[in-house]
């Protein structure tokens, strides 16, 4: 049986409320970012993905000790606010609990690689598929926020 973990709807609401709010806007105070942050890092115990669209809005502040200063929010943090309304839109606020036993790719069968210069390509089980990359993808980095304009 499926556990889940859900957040409440006031809470979604909310988030989602505060996000679109975030996101017309230029500027913000390090006060206001962090009550943003507060918000968010209670979603992430339901939205899991959430997490990693946090820590650039958090470096945000990390040299500013007043509370009323004014922070310009970025592209980069502009980005990170549209994920988190896809994630909450898109997982409604839930998660599934994991289960104890992990897959393996040798119990699956499925084995990927991909490299920039030559492509990707995926083995399941005696199917397989591969390709190569757009030659306009070739200067984007998964690290960079560059990579989720794609997207």
């Amino acid at each position: 049986m499926w556990q889940e973990a859900r957040l409440p709807l006031d809470k979604l609401t909310k988030c989602c409320t505060s996000l679109h709010h975030f996101h017309k806007k230029h500027s913000v105070t390090v006060h206001e970012l962090q009550s943003l942050f507060g918000l968010l890092n209670f979603c992430c115990s339901a939205v899991i993905p959430g997490r990693v669209f946090s820590h650039r809005l958090i470096d945000l502040t990390s040299s500013l000790t007043s509370p009323y200063h004014h922070i310009r929010l970025n592209r980069e943090s502009k980005h990170d606010i549209h994920m988190w309304l896809i994630f909450l839109d898109n997982f409604n606020g839930r998660a599934f609990f994991l289960l104890d036993c992990w897959e393996t790719s040798s119990t699956l069968e499925l084995h990927t690689d991909a490299t920039a210069s030559k492509g990707y390509g995926a083995v399941f089980g005696k199917h397989w598929f591969g390709g190569a990359f757009p030659a306009a993808w070739h200067s984007f980095n998964i690290t960079s926020s560059s990579f989720f304009q794609l997207f």
